[in-house]
């Protein structure tokens, strides 16, 4: 069982602790604990960093937060890699022209103005966080002022996309800069705002009925295995390239989603005799047919999965790797669905993702009309659910569909 320690709260608040405690009303402790209780794996750490003469400076991974950066300094941001400003500043702050100066040196400028607080508004929360969950593909400096503005909407992100407690987080926030309470009451209030609607909004269908006929109980399993395992299936013909791609290793616990017919579990379980394999279905027929494949393996190391609509039905931290085949696409519930793989994982486990590559002009009828979006939508709604993209692997004998490796963030 790999679980983690009961958190401990410590019930001695130091000054700073005191000062603030007007915005920590009883959910952030409750916040705290759920936050805490799924935040598996660190996040990056708060560095200081030093940009020229800019005030304020602190680094998280690919994201940096300060204060104004000067005039002078920002010819040398792309020597740190970074690609995008975002700005809190309304106009009217500075007597030079940062947008013009800002894309002069190349790179790309966005604004997003708030001062008082009461302008400090839902909808700045959700751009600000929306712009900084695409910092792995576009390092980004986040600035205001002082850096005050910037602890406030960093503060959100953190808890909501990093899953950070937020009593760690309002540490970090403060030692970037948050000073202003009305700020942080802010920050705290659209938190619980948002983790709140998160829990308790059910998900709707993005294709209502797409797996009716597995879920029909008379499904023909041999017609099938007819269709799935044939060698003019791509990933059937060159599933010995896929399963060298998986780059297995002896004891892993593997979750196969969308097993269907089973081709690649038992593979699978072949591969890992000293782990397990998990051959994980919505189909209620092809989990009966998949008993009798899992009662063949060498190993008898393989245990057919129900799964529900929304969910694979996994214990939390059971497998080291989902694979997802071909599967992807028939999610009808894909934020849920993703929910339950990331709960299944353990710390920095890994997700492939296997699906048809749609690209209008180029991919075949069935793909346009059958997979309801490309690869850039699916990866960025697997990125929203708390992984991410490591690499895409270039499969031998793959050419209409995609390999997509993510980690458990």
């Amino acid at each position: 069982m790999h679980g983690r320690p009961p958190m401990q709260i410590s019930t001695r608040r130091s000054a700073t602790m005191k000062r603030h405690q007007h915005v920590l009303p009883m959910f952030a402790f409750c916040l705290l604990g759920v936050l805490g209780a799924t935040a598996t794996e660190r996040q990056p750490a708060i560095e200081n960093f030093t940009l020229g003469e800019t005030r304020n400076v602190h680094r998280c991974g690919k994201l940096f937060l300060a204060g104004q950066p000067k005039r002078s300094d920002l010819a040398r941001l792309k020597t740190h890699g970074i690609a995008r400003i975002v700005t809190l500043r309304q106009d009217g702050e500075l007597d030079w022209d940062q947008a013009a100066a800002v894309k002069a040196e190349g790179l790309e400028f966005v604004q997003v103005p708030f001062r008082a607080p009461h302008t400090l508004t839902d909808e700045v929360f959700d751009r600000v966080r929306e712009l900084l969950r695409e910092t792995a593909r576009t390092p980004t400096l986040l600035h205001c002022g002082s850096a005050n503005r910037v602890g406030a909407v960093w503060l959100a992100f953190r808890v909501l996309d990093q899953r950070v407690p937020l009593s760690t987080a309002l540490v970090e926030a403060r030692k970037i800069g948050l000073k202003t309470a009305a700020y942080e009451r802010r920050a705290t209030v659209y938190i619980r705002a948002r983790w709140k609607a998160a829990r308790t909004q059910p998900e709707q269908s993005v294709r209502p009925g797409i797996n009716k006929g597995f879920l029909d109980p008379n499904l023909d399993v041999q017609a099938w295995l007819a269709r799935f395992e044939v060698e003019s299936r791509e990933v059937y013909k060159n599933r010995s390239a896929v399963l060298e791609a998986l780059a297995l290793k002896d004891g892993m616990r593997v979750a196969d989603i969308g097993a269907g017919t089973g081709f690649f579990a038992a593979a699978v379980a072949q591969r890992v005799p000293q782990g397990w394999v998990y051959a994980v279905d919505i189909a209620p027929r092809f989990v009966e047919y998949l008993s009798r494949v899992a009662a063949n393996t060498k190993h008898r190391n393989m245990t057919p999965v129900l799964a529900g609509q929304n969910t694979v039905r996994l214990a939390p931290a059971s497998i080291d790797l989902a694979f997802v085949c071909d599967t992807y696409h028939h999610f009808e519930f894909p934020g849920e669905t993703l929910a339950s793989i990331h709960r299944a994982l353990r710390p920095r486990g890994t997700l492939v993702v296997i699906d048809f590559d749609r690209i209008q002009g180029k991919s075949r009828e069935f793909v346009m009309k059958h997979v309801r979006a490309g690869k850039a939508i699916f990866r960025t709604e697997i990125e929203a659910a708390g992984f991410v993209l490591t690499e895409e692997v270039q499969v031998a004998g793959l050419e209409e569909n995609y390999f997509l490796r993510f980690i458990k963030r």
